[in-house]
């Protein structure tokens, strides 16, 4: 049979219904109907078109239940009288126009698209924060082991200076110009590392000591401002 759903959308329902003639009235169901199928129909179409039209099509998929038990109550009162058991009434087939079936594969699709797209930007958020806490663990540590580098510099220095074991306090001019000293080293050091031949510096070592008494120079000032 053909109806309408709540939202106004046909569909075509097949609805299958499992009878017998009653032992105690083959009488009636011999001489009372003609047609008995024509007259099952007619009773069915009755009984599912008032309730279709009041559910959605969604909902009308979940109520194939309620539609059985609501033909085959009536049905059996009805049929009954003419002769015929009604033994069940089985909702086999909701089928809506294609374009409308087309259109819900086409929501439910795009509902899982939605779905994978969140999903997605939730794992490449979760990656970029990851990321950014180990990049940011890997400075702190770098940090920490070049500090630990400096001071055990400093420390071989001053034993070279002073002598192993010494508590002699280097002041802070003395450190300055040891780390100095050493980064102006270590720089050289990657420098000779690379892939050039000829490197143009624009001062020599013995300009070192200008450049730790400017430091020094901003040391002093900084002081002076905080008194």
């Amino acid at each position: 049979m053909e109806t309408k759903t709540k939202d106004n959308v046909s569909v075509r329902i097949e609805i299958a219904v499992q009878q017998e003639v009653s032992k105690d009235k083959v009488f009636e169901a011999i001489y009372k109907l003609t047609n008995p199928d024509a007259q099952i129909d007619s009773f069915v179409t009755d009984a599912v078109r008032p309730h279709v039209p009041r559910v959605t099509l969604d909902s009308l998929f979940e109520t194939k239940e309620e539609i059985a038990s609501a033909v085959k109550g009536p049905l059996s009162v009805k049929m009954l009288e003419y002769g015929y058991h009604i033994l069940n009434v089985l909702v086999v087939d909701i089928d809506p126009d294609p374009k409308v079936k087309q259109a819900m594969n086409q929501i439910n699709l795009n509902r899982r698209l939605r779905m994978a797209a969140q999903e997605k930007a939730e794992a490449d958020k979760i990656i970029l924060v990851k990321a950014a806490e180990a990049e940011a663990e890997s400075k702190f540590l770098q940090g920490q082991g070049l500090a630990r580098s400096r001071a055990a510099i400093i420390t071989g220095l001053r034993d070279a200076v002073a002598g192993p074991g010494s508590k002699e306090q280097l002041s802070a001019k003395d450190v300055t110009e040891l780390l100095l000293m050493t980064q102006y080293l270590d720089t050289l050091e990657k420098l000779a590392s690379g892939p050039a031949t000829t490197i143009f510096m624009p001062h020599n070592p013995s300009e070192m000591h200008d450049i730790s008494r400017q430091v020094r120079d901003g040391f002093m000032q900084a002081g002076a401002i905080k008194k």
